[in-house]
């Protein structure tokens, strides 16, 4: 529940203004707080003393603004154009500070609702115990006809697998794997694009995989073994490792489809 200090607060109502559940209020030149609320911290972020607290919530992970934190938005943008997914990787691993950075910016992406309702599986140590697995199930995926117009392309990449193990084309040779679980699939989705943006930064190459999400859904093995509960939405499949291939420029993309009104 939010607190207030009363020896701090000036009783501005800037916190007031900026409370969607409408559960503070100025009384007496105080800020109040007559209930508790779903804590998206707003009330923390805007005060202008710091008088406001979540004592619920970690307090020393709150940092004061800082001009030198803005981004230049012409670099942002070109740096979002250079993001590729990236399906050659070097055999170094990742470092887990690295990777906990990473994840940090998932972490405080918006979630509906502030459920902040996602949650991450890290498959790193255990990557070459789990990789015959999930080659197995898509295997059965693509026997069953189930890929629909993706089945010959898979069919070509599981027999050059069967017939030379080092045939990759499934893992592209990376060395992690990042699971991004949620209740509600559009809050995994926004933590994964912060995700893959902060691994950019870092170094670290991305490449989403729809067909090994496929294959862990229908893998109670990985899913056990992973902990995935039944209320749990595989959001997205992010392999990750150290490029061996870099891009000289951006890629070619399709005229923005805008309506203006």
């Amino acid at each position: 529940m939010v607190s207030i200090d009363k020896n701090k607060c000036i009783g501005c109502g800037m916190c007031v203004k900026d409370c969607f559940y409408s559960v503070l209020s100025v009384q007496d030149g105080k800020a109040q707080v007559s209930s508790s609320c779903f804590e998206c911290g707003h009330c923390v972020a805007v005060c202008p003393v710091n008088a406001v607290s979540i004592p619920d919530l970690p307090m020393e992970e709150v940092y004061e603004y800082d001009e030198n934190c803005k981004m230049n938005p012409e670099n942002l943008l070109r740096f979002m154009q250079f993001r590729r997914s990236v399906r050659q990787f070097k055999p170094d691993a990742i470092p887990k500070e690295t990777l906990e950075m990473i994840l940090e910016a998932g972490r405080y992406t918006p979630t509906a609702g502030n459920r902040q309702d996602v949650s991450f599986v890290v498959v790193q140590d255990s990557m070459e115990e789990i990789k015959p697995i999930l080659w197995n199930t898509l295997g059965k995926m693509v026997d069953s006809g189930m890929l629909g117009p993706y089945t010959p392309l898979l069919r070509i990449v599981c027999d050059k697998h069967d017939a030379d193990p080092n045939e990759d084309r499934l893992f592209c040779g990376a060395n992690a794997m990042v699971l991004v679980l949620t209740e509600n699939p559009m809050n995994g989705g926004l933590a994964a694009t912060s995700v893959e943006l902060m691994a950019q930064s870092l170094g670290v190459g991305v490449l989403y995989s729809g067909f090994l999400m496929g294959a862990i859904n229908r893998t109670q093995e990985i899913k056990d073994r992973l902990k995935i509960r039944e209320n749990q939405h595989l959001a997205a499949v992010m392999l990750m490792g150290v490029p061996d291939v870099k891009y000289q420029r951006t890629a070619p993309r399709k005229k923005a489809n805008i309506i203006w009104e």
